[in-house]
């Protein structure tokens, strides 16, 4: 601690600042050109959208495209800054000098937790916020050249042996549970053929344990008159938390929004796997881009003159590779609840952090 803030300290994390903004730079220069023609292939082929549309609404992706290439860039960054320091003979010049290969984790740990903290409570809102308004911006431009079921609402559909409904709603609120504006429309099954009953037609219908609460309601059978009720339960087969998931994306619910988020769901008795994986991750967010900020200086620390420098930093890239599938498959794990989702998302940064232990040991005790 004591070398992380003296005069070679702050140099050596001057150093490692510099090379992760120069990686940041490179990959966000890559990452904005291959979205923006992601942009233009995907929605460009269905909806008229120009350059600047498309840019606009890479733009609008750029701070989430940020928060999940940042753990590559920090890696790449701080082995851009040893490596440079090994080749001007710096490195050489303060292990001659006495300083422990331990010491150089203290700088490139400590820009990763300082970016971790920042990215987490900064740009993660700011990502969130305009993700939403790119998923509704690029919903608007698909609505308007008429290629999308945006503009026919939202049809949900559950059935039983005895017969299905079909639900439409023109709009569901940010829990993913309420419909407003639903319209359910009842089948029957007889002689192996299904057969319209009746139909109601909800102000509000929010989806609870095993029912749908429906409020403000209008019901009609097929030659009676209809009739009105204020509220009316009907009884349901349909997984709220399969619902929750199919219209609340976690990349539009911030670092601050996700705790009240999860803590509603778990009340009403949905089970929020996906949502807790989310937010065990942000919390391990700052653990992860330090770890692979010390990844980096490890494999960046053999000496030039012994040769293998280019292996070694192939090695590191590949154990960043290593802990970002590791990552993807302990979440799959997590969406199956087979492990609980703080286990998936601490594990990675946690075996990070013993590989680079690991390393430095290896370099500095043989």
């Amino acid at each position: 601690m004591t070398f992380l803030f003296s005069h070679l300290g702050r140099y050596v994390t001057g150093r490692v600042i510099g090379g992760v903004f120069v990686a940041l730079v490179a990959v966000l220069a890559s990452i904005l050109l291959i979205d923006m023609v992601e942009q233009m292939r995907t929605v460009g082929t269905r909806a008229e959208l120009g350059m600047m549309e498309a840019l606009r609404l890479t733009l609008l992706k750029t701070p989430t495209l940020i928060e999940q290439t940042l753990p590559f860039v920090v890696l790449a960054g701080t082995m851009m800054a040893i490596i440079g320091l090994n080749r001007s003979s710096e490195l050489v010049a303060l292990r001659a000098a006495g300083i422990s290969a331990w010491r150089f984790l203290a700088p490139s740990a400590f820009v990763g937790l300082a970016l971790g903290v920042v990215a987490v409570t900064a740009l993660n809102p700011i990502g969130a916020y305009l993700y939403q308004q790119f998923e509704s911006e690029k919903e608007d431009a698909l609505v308007d050249s008429g290629l999308t079921a945006g503009a026919n609402g939202v049809w949900i559909r559950q059935g039983d042996p005895d017969g299905q409904v079909v639900i439409h709603a023109e709009g569901v609120d940010a829990s993913g549970t309420r419909l407003q504006g639903a319209t359910f429309m009842f089948f029957e099954m007889q002689q192996d053929t299904l057969r319209f009953t009746r139909r109601i037609h909800a102000q509000d219908a929010e989806l609870m344990p095993g029912f749908w609460q429906l409020t403000d309601i209008v019901e009609a059978i097929p030659g009676g008159r209809p009739s009105t009720q204020e509220h009316l339960a009907i009884p349901t087969t349909l997984d709220a938390t399969e619902l929750i998931n199919r219209f609340v994306n976690p990349a539009t619910l911030s670092f601050w929004v996700l705790p009240t988020f999860i803590h509603e769901a778990r009340a009403a008795g949905f089970a929020p796997t996906r949502y807790e994986l989310k937010w065990q991750s942000l919390l391990a967010y700052p653990l992860l881009l330090a770890v692979m900020a010390a990844l980096g200086a490890a494999f960046s620390l053999q000496m030039q003159r012994l040769g293998n420098l280019a292996r070694w930093g192939a090695a590191g890239v590949g154990i960043g590779l290593f802990l970002f599938f590791y990552s993807q498959l302990a979440g799959a794990f997590a969406m199956t609840q087979t492990v609980p989702p703080p286990v998936a998302a601490w594990s990675p940064p946690l075996a990070g952090l013993f590989i680079a232990l690991a390393m430095v040991a290896f370099l500095e005790d043989g």
